[in-house]
């Protein structure tokens, strides 16, 4: 009995640790793949954009887009001025960097710290003025912060911290606005500042400084206080900003004191060095032209996409198939995915093959021919009768009615979906399919319930009026006096348009309710299967859990199929 209780004990601890790992399984595997989806498309989105940007950029100076890849790739790097600016923004944020290194130099950082944290205090002063003014202890207190506050800028107890703090507001300005400088002038400018910094700070009175800050630290405690008892709490958060801005500067002030004054001048020289190491660089043959210009901290929005363009974008992640680009026209540019483009297509293909050869498309194709035919007599007639103002005038006004046929429902329906059958054939691009698609769902319900219906009646009613109308326009002409040898080349225009008539009879006749049904089936898949491949395919893995494949989308003339609702 005691084996089979140990060999169930055992059976159970087995279960126990298969559950647990499927569970840890059921946690992270979805996560894993999810992520690795994201990624995925988030990758092919980003090589579309930039091979989209390129064109663009191609396009700018060829008036054309270029249909390869290579090409465009070839074009890009080949570029001086996007290499020069490049070079440029490199250039400047080694300039930045040293600049960054001198106000990290501990004591010059707690410097700044203080500067800014009083210009914050002063700055937040003025700005509640209207506030204190409600109670004169309050505003006069402000006031008298104020005044004191601005001595720290030319205090004659530390005049020369007064002059280091100064040079460090001066750099540090400098590199927050250093693309409003020709880069050789802002390097000269951050030697000068530097050469300053380092001559006063050796020599600042930092006991003075501190001694100083400790009064006005009181005062600031005194007025968050005041401020405290007032309603002006529930109308500004400026006492709680007071004191955070007053503990930055304890701090700082604290580092201060406590500052290895040569560590941090030895600092500053070894920088001031790098300074002149760029100056010297800046004015050498290879950057001086460049450098002459004003600098630049980033690349825009452009030229940051096209820098890195390489071949890894030519092809979708997912299949790895280069991407389809598509320059119709000339004029227009699409970029799209070719993810899963083939297996959709034999969908829509299978889709739409029963409807495929409907015999109203060959009917349809026999009237286009008459009209045609009768088009071609109207011409010719409008030559011959053209000292005819009035029947002249006629015969513009029938061709104008001829071309508009569009506006026959059945008609302009029947040729939309003969158009769209042709399409599917010879079109695997979703960004040309799905508005297509999404386009001729509704011609495709509408004809199968004039198909089930017999409904012919609009375009009944256009071939009754043109019979009518080409019957008196024929009237008209023959009543007229015409030169004998034009009188011979006139064409009966009645009689070149009464195969419309049989035309229309056999379309009714041939009305046929399977056709319709075919109609409705398709519509309704065609729908379906758009939707499954906006959604995408699913793919199985470990068993349990699926991962998604999806057409990544496209860009269509700028606009970005994802960005859509």
């Amino acid at each position: 009995m005691a084996a089979k209780a140990s060999k169930g004990s055992i059976i159970l601890e087995i279960l126990i640790v298969l559950m647990a790992l499927l569970l840890v399984a059921v946690i992270l595997i979805p996560n894993r793949i999810w992520k690795e989806e994201n990624q995925i498309t988030d990758t092919c989105r980003n090589n579309m954009n930039t091979i989209n940007e390129a064109e663009l950029f191609y396009y700018r100076t060829n008036e054309a887009y270029s249909d390869t890849l290579t090409n465009l790739l070839n074009y890009v790097q080949a570029d001086s001025a996007l290499k020069q600016r490049q070079a440029l923004v490199s250039l400047t944020q080694s300039f930045k960097q040293v600049l960054n290194n001198i106000l990290g130099v501990p004591a010059i950082g707690d410097i700044s710290n203080i500067s800014q944290a009083t210009d914050e205090i002063t700055g937040d002063l003025m700005g509640n003025d209207r506030y204190f003014r409600k109670y004169q202890n309050i505003f006069d207190e402000s006031n008298q912060i104020m005044r004191e506050m601005n001595k720290i800028d030319s205090s004659q107890a530390f005049p020369n911290f007064s002059k280091t703090k100064v040079f460090v507001d001066s750099l540090r300005n400098l590199r927050d606005k250093v693309s409003d400088y020709v880069l050789q002038n802002a390097v000269l400018e951050a030697i000068n500042f530097t050469d300053s910094i380092s001559y006063y700070f050796e020599q600042s009175e930092f006991d003075n400084v501190n001694e100083f800050w400790k009064n006005e630290a009181t005062s600031i405690s005194n007025l968050i206080g005041d401020i405290k008892n007032t309603d002006i709490v529930k109308i500004s958060s400026v006492s709680d900003r007071l004191q955070k801005f007053a503990d930055r500067i304890n701090v700082s002030m604290a580092a201060l004191q406590t500052a290895n004054i040569e560590q941090n001048k030895t600092q500053l020289v070894s920088e001031r060095q790098n300074l002149g190491s760029l100056h010297e660089k800046f004015l050498s043959p290879d950057y001086f032209m460049l450098t002459k210009r004003y600098a630049m901290s980033s690349l825009n929005e452009t030229d940051s996409i096209l820098i890195h363009f390489d071949p890894k974008m030519f092809v979708c992640p997912d299949d790895q198939k280069p991407y389809i680009i598509d320059t119709t026209g000339g004029r227009h540019l699409t970029i799209e995915c070719p993810n899963l483009l083939d297996r959709f297509h034999e969908k829509f293909v299978e889709t739409v093959q029963p409807i495929s050869n409907l015999q109203l498309y060959g009917q349809m194709d026999q009237l286009d021919t008459v009209f045609t035919k009768t088009k071609a007599a109207l011409n010719q007639n409008r030559e011959l009768i053209r000292r005819n103002t009035d029947l002249l005038l006629q015969v513009k006004e029938l061709l104008v009615e001829m071309d508009n046929m569009s506006s026959i429902f059945f008609y302009r329906y029947v040729n939309e979906l003969q158009a769209f059958v042709k399409l599917i054939d010879q079109e695997k691009m979703l960004s040309v399919l799905k508005p297509s698609i999404e386009e001729v769902l509704n011609p495709m319900d509408t004809l199968a319930t004039r198909i089930e219906n017999k409904d012919l009646n609009d375009l009944s009613q256009k071939i009754d009026y043109f019979n009518n109308k080409f019957s008196s326009l024929d009237s008209a002409i023959a009543a007229i006096r015409l030169p004998s040898r034009s009188r011979r080349q006139v064409v009966n225009i009645s009689e070149t348009f009464q195969p419309a008539s049989n035309i229309l009879e056999q379309m009714r006749a041939g009305f046929d309710a399977a056709e319709a049904k075919e109609l409705r089936a398709a519509s309704e898949k065609l729908e379906k299967d758009l939707l499954n491949a906006l959604e995408g395919v699913n793919q199985t893995e470990y068993v349990i859990f699926q991962r998604t494949h999806i057409n990544h989308g496209y860009i269509k003339d700028g606009e970005k199929s994802w960005e859509q609702k």
